[in-house]
């Protein structure tokens, strides 16, 4: 399936009132508008690895007052502070680039059995979608995946995303133990009962996957 073709998947499933998309960030053109469909598949496109752009280093300033306490209160030097506070937001950088690597390497091994990714955060509360047919083959159903990194992530409200709507929601790690993952949960919710595809998703949903994926990443 063409990046096209997907985009056009994803159009179908908010027409059919299962979400929204992303409002505009302009007061140039309105919600669902030809215009703003157009940005939204710019977001859509440019959040794919093949054609994201290098990260720019973040531009945020160090609360001094902050780490003037954290310096007083653990006795340190400057030399120190300096060092902390600079993997500090090098740390803060690299959690929210994590977030969408999880999302793409989630979607190579996904994509294969109908799962599309919402890239670029264009619909809202919503990562992955599916299009499936009922057991009758008459009508499709539509499933929603929403992942997040650790289960004390923040995730966003429910409520915003409308009645009827199947909604599966995924973590990766467990915060409060580190022994294991969670891998074996999302196994479970994509392979929708289906013993073949469970068996050939299972040795690809891995921590030890996910780590040598990241290690390919710039």
């Amino acid at each position: 399936m063409t990046l096209d073709e997907e985009f056009k998947i994803i159009e179908e499933f908010v027409k059919d009132g299962n979400a929204n998309f992303l409002k505009p960030k302009s007061d140039k053109y309105k919600a669902n508008s030809k215009d703003h469909l157009k940005k939204l598949k710019e977001y859509f496109l440019n959040a794919r690895p093949e054609n994201k752009k290098k990260r720019k280093p973040s531009k945020t300033q160090n609360d001094e007052v902050l780490w003037e306490f954290i310096k007083s209160k653990h006795d340190l030097s400057d030399n120190q502070v300096k060092e902390y506070s600079k993997f500090h937001k090098l740390a803060m950088t690299y959690e929210t680039i994590l977030g969408s690597f999880l999302e793409e390497f989630v979607y190579l091994n996904l994509k294969d059995f109908g799962w599309i990714w919402c890239s670029g955060n264009i619909i809202q509360d919503i990562d992955f979608i599916k299009k499936t047919k009922d057991e009758d083959n008459t009508k499709y159903n539509w499933v929603s995946l929403q992942i997040k990194t650790s289960d004390n992530t923040e995730n966003a409200p429910a409520s915003r995303v409308r009645d009827g709507t199947s909604i599966l929601k995924w973590y990766r790690r467990f915060s409060k133990d580190s022994t294991k993952d969670n891998w074996g949960e999302l196994i479970k919710l994509v392979s929708e009962n289906n013993e073949e595809i469970e068996k050939i998703i299972k040795e690809k949903l891995t921590d030890e996957q996910y780590k040598g994926f990241l290690k390919t990443k710039n």
